[in-house]
């Protein structure tokens, strides 16, 4: 669609030279020569499809696609998505037993304190698009992301010595995200914003 802008653009900038020159030419031999209204409608609509063409390059889509957003395979998010589920499904039979275990128990062991999670909820991507989370937590402690479709993201599985879990984030959106340590669970929502915004 782009070239047949350019195409038009470059046909009304020859023809109008041409019709220029001529009408200049003419002029020249002839100074009593009149100019008829067949040559003002023919240079104002040369002009008007020379304008056409000029607007229409720099809107109409390019013939090429343009790149994604992420810079990954497409099979390598694949892979991470359902590496991700498998895992959140491990996590979720775990997350049962251990309800289990705790409905079990007494009433005033399972009054503890509320798990406590730190991270920010509104981040921007930056220059290269990308936004790095840091979500800090007690030991052993899970986080599960999830977009606004509900689709698992990632999930981060937290380690022994409580260290502070990073995630890239590549597209804008809202998301949700769960923090699983036993069985205690606290949901938060994490808006990343597009850049600039």
């Amino acid at each position: 669609m782009k070239k047949l802008f350019i195409l038009l653009m470059i046909l009304a900038a020859v023809c109008f030279v041409g019709v220029w020159i001529y009408q200049t030419q003419r002029l020249k031999k002839n100074a009593q020569a009149k100019i008829g209204k067949g040559q003002v409608i023919m240079n104002w609509g040369l002009i008007i499809l020379f304008v056409i063409g000029l607007v229409g390059t720099f809107t109409a889509p390019g013939d090429k696609t343009s790149e994604p957003a992420e810079h990954h395979p497409a099979n390598e998010h694949a892979t991470k998505v359902s590496k991700a589920q498998s895992s959140s499904e491990s996590a979720a039979a775990a997350s049962a037993s251990s309800s289990q275990a705790a409905s079990s128990s007494s009433a005033s062991s399972s009054s503890s304190s509320q798990l406590q999670v730190d991270f920010p909820t509104d981040v921007s991507l930056n220059k290269t698009g990308d936004a790095t989370v840091s979500f800090k937590a007690p030991a052993n402690t899970q986080f599960e992301i999830k977009d606004s479709n509900n689709n698992v993201v990632t999930t981060l599985n937290g380690n022994a010595q409580g260290a502070d879990q990073t995630y890239n984030f590549k597209k804008p959106g809202k998301y949700h995200v769960t923090a699983h340590n036993g069985d205690q669970t606290i949901d938060k929502d994490l808006t990343v914003r597009g850049i600039g915004q």
